[in-house]
């Protein structure tokens, strides 16, 4: 009896550690051709603070080829595939010129090399980021345009500094968007996004940027009314109103159902409910929106905050199936709202709708942000032009000049990330440039109102000079973009009302 107790919990044990393993392991070898390039790019980079002497390509058969390498430190080591993605994932293998090895696909041995130089100067100079939704999303393949805050390198303040993707490779930078959502890229989602044209700094004149979010303020109940008498379709619907025009198109609206098991309760049994969900991207509510508790076939209507994904709210009702036999339909209207149209029809053989018109770098990387030789680079000269505005600017008394000064130190520390030839040196441009961002808005709300205030003493009434306007609303805009709290929207928003 405990024989076959043993036999048992044995089985089970072994059961759960199958289920515990990856449903995939990345391959120990790979092909010769493969394994030629990849000895090449390995060539002296650094393994571990030590320099790789050289490294050769080895096979355990015919197509089964990994690296021996040779360290200078005389040490030789058999590489095999998965331990170099290791390696480059925990940054323990780094190849030579800012570079960076990537694999992108865990199944595959095929890998790349994130030229990281040429990455900054692409992202640096984006004005707007295609962003791409993956699988396992409803809104899969489909992409928005939206427009570019900032890129940063993650520093160890920053919440996913050395976390990783299911993949487990490292978070390295994160793009701040206008709407106010976060992407965080590794080295691998750089070279595919790089691959992709992810990053524009040009956008086409048919293309929308999208810069804000569509904010939801009112949802509105459209009454059952007949669509089509001869075929018996009937139509009702929820308007969701916008605090502004919708600019994307209704394709990227998509509806899901979902099939719950919920307890009644007069009966205490799970029966089957279903949710029909229509989920809309780039978009938020402001405070509480008032749903509704029945409307037509419709029961349980909310609009909530979709927790799991940035900017995005999900419209929810529970549906009867058998009342609803069509798919819903989403129109665009001229007055701020989409509509979600739902139909009922007993015509069985109808399937449609009606068409309405409706890192962290060692070795070769310098110790300082400035090299050692005497000949200053383009990054130095950039980079200790904006100090000396910076400097400048603190000593002078004009507000007004000061911020222009400080607009000119951005410029330079702009240039000077554009320049720089290792992570040291463009995140210490980044660093200081966030610096400023940080102090901009509250200086130039300042001066904003300062001017305000001066020009109605000294004419009550009067309006400034539509010089000094323009230049008193560009000073706002650039607050707008980077106001890091409520009050100082608000304080901007009322600033430029008075301008205008």
């Amino acid at each position: 009896m405990n024989k076959k107790i043993y036999s048992i919990t044995l089985a089970l044990f072994l059961l759960l550690a199958c289920l515990n393993q990856p449903a995939f392991a990345f391959p120990e070898y790979t092909s010769r051709q493969k394994a030629l390039k990849l000895a090449a790019v390995l060539d002296h980079g650094y393994f571990k603070s030590i320099k790789i002497s050289s490294v050769f390509v080895k096979n355990r058969g015919k197509d089964d080829y990994y690296l021996q390498a040779i360290l200078d430190d005389g040490s030789s080591r058999k590489w095999l595939l998965n331990r170099i993605r290791e390696w480059t994932q925990t940054d323990e293998l780094i190849l030579s010129g800012n570079r960076a090895l990537v694999f992108p696909s865990a199944e595959s041995t095929d890998f790349g090399v994130l030229e990281k130089n040429d990455f900054y100067r692409i992202v640096l100079n984006a004005t707007a980021f295609v962003k791409t939704y993956g699988r396992h999303d409803i809104l899969e393949a489909k992409s928005l345009v939206l427009g570019v805050r900032r890129f940063r390198i993650l520093e160890p303040e920053d919440s996913k500094f050395l976390a990783t993707d299911k993949q487990g490779e490292r978070y390295r930078y994160v793009l701040e968007l206008e709407n106010g959502t976060r992407e965080f890229f590794t080295y691998n989602d750089a070279f595919v996004l790089l691959q992709r044209s992810a990053f524009l700094a040009e956008v086409p004149e048919n293309v929308k940027v999208l810069r804000k979010t569509f904010k939801v303020i009112e949802l509105k109940k459209i009454p059952l009314q007949i669509e089509d008498e001869l075929r018996e379709i009937w139509r009702f619907g929820i308007e969701v109103i916008f605090d502004g025009p919708i600019q994307t198109s209704p394709d990227r609206f998509p509806y899901q159902v979902a099939e719950l098991k919920l307890k009644d309760p007069e009966t205490g049994r799970y029966e089957a409910q279903f949710f029909l969900q229509i989920i809309f991207p780039n978009s938020e509510k402001i405070g509480e929106i008032a749903g509704f508790k029945n409307h037509e076939y419709l029961r349980f209507v909310e609009l909530d905050t979709d927790v799991e994904h940035q900017k995005r709210v999900i419209l929810r009702a529970m549906v009867n199936p058998d009342a609803l036999n069509l798919p819903p339909f989403i129109e665009m209207t001229g007055r701020n709202s989409i509509v979600v149209n739902f139909y009922s029809s007993t015509d069985q053989s109808l399937t449609q709708p009606p068409d309405l018109l409706a890192s962290r770098s060692v070795g070769e990387l310098p110790r300082s942000v400035f090299t050692p030789d005497l000949q200053a680079t383009e990054f130095e000269k950039n980079y200790m032009d904006a100090v000396a505005m910076i400097r400048e600017a603190q000593e002078q008394l004009n507000t007004d000049d000061r911020i222009e000064t400080y607009f000119k130190a951005l410029k330079s520390l702009k240039q000077a990330a554009l320049t720089s030839k290792n992570d040291m040196q463009i995140a210490q441009a980044l660093k200081q440039r966030d610096l400023l961002l940080r102090t901009m808005p509250k200086l130039i709300i300042r001066n904003v109102q300062m001017s305000i205030l001066a020009l109605n003493l000294e004419s009550t009434g009067a309006k400034a000079h539509p010089e000094v306007s323009k230049k008193l609303i560009k000073q706002l805009i650039h607050a707008e973009r980077y106001a890091t709290t409520q009050k100082q929207q608000q304080k901007i928003a009322s600033l430029q009302s008075i301008l205008r």
